[in-house]
């Protein structure tokens, strides 16, 4: 099972590096993923990037603060939701300071998630609960509460003394640097913007062909779109149940 692992700024990043060790903890079929300085470098990165979310089961987006509204979490977060929703996972945003009330009063984006205070040790179990529900209905199993319990008592410590080493003041004082820049931005969207024609183009193809009696098959594309789409209404953990700098 992919977990995609979204960051902006140094302390951001820390935690998503400290997530992806401390989830292995749960079970070897997990496989987190943080999205990384490599992963962003021109076309082929941007391939990538869409090859692995298109394999993600399960988003975090990893907030502070400083980065309500970054426009990579922001891109990241969006695109993972219309991805993980058929294998009905879900993003959730990690707050690694404040409540959900920050993400209402900042009107980010990432607010139609429900969130997981990364120093609320119920709130992190629920989120660890949720990641092993999805797991175990990919995998056809039930639910090991009495398992996960234990494993999430002994690991709970670890990750608390990692969140306590982050210095969240690094990026409220504005020493990170953006993780993209805006061309970097309008050239990503370009492409993105380039891949809707050619699905355009492939689907009027296909049309066509039917009326006309042809059975040609469009080529298949990823389902990379429509990231920007704002969903109707929260998603809840409970009904279904976001390297360089950013």
């Amino acid at each position: 099972m992919k977990i995609f692992l979204s960051w902006s700024g140094d302390a951001s990043k820390e935690a998503a590096l400290l997530l992806s060790r401390w989830l292995r903890l749960f079970g070897d079929e997990i496989d987190p993923f943080v999205s990384s300085e490599k992963i962003r470098k021109g076309a082929r990165g941007m391939d990538e990037l869409k090859v692995q979310l298109d394999e993600s089961s399960f988003g975090i987006a990893c907030i502070t603060r400083s980065n309500l509204n970054a426009p990579w979490v922001t891109f990241e977060s969006g695109a993972l939701s219309k991805e993980v929703n058929d294998r009905k996972g879900q993003v959730v945003p990690f707050l690694l300071e404040g409540s959900h009330k920050d993400l209402e009063d900042a009107r980010s984006p990432l607010r139609q998630f429900q969130s997981a205070r990364a120093h609320d040790r119920e709130e992190v179990l629920g989120l660890v609960r949720t990641i092993n529900e999805v797991l175990c209905t990919a995998a056809g199993r039930r639910p090991d509460e009495v398992v996960l319990n234990q494993r999430f008592a002994i690991a709970w410590p670890a990750l608390c003394d990692g969140l306590a080493a982050i210095d969240l003041a690094a990026d409220a004082d504005g020493h990170a640097a953006p993780r993209r820049s805006q061309e970097d931005l309008l050239e990503d969207l370009a492409s993105l913007v380039k891949e809707q024609i050619s699905r355009i183009t492939d689907l009027e193809r296909a049309v066509d062909a039917l009326r006309n009696g042809h059975g040609g098959q469009p080529r298949k594309l990823t389902r990379f779109i429509g990231v920007y789409d704002e969903p109707g209404g929260p998603v809840s953990a409970a009904a279904e149940s976001p390297s360089g700098d950013q």
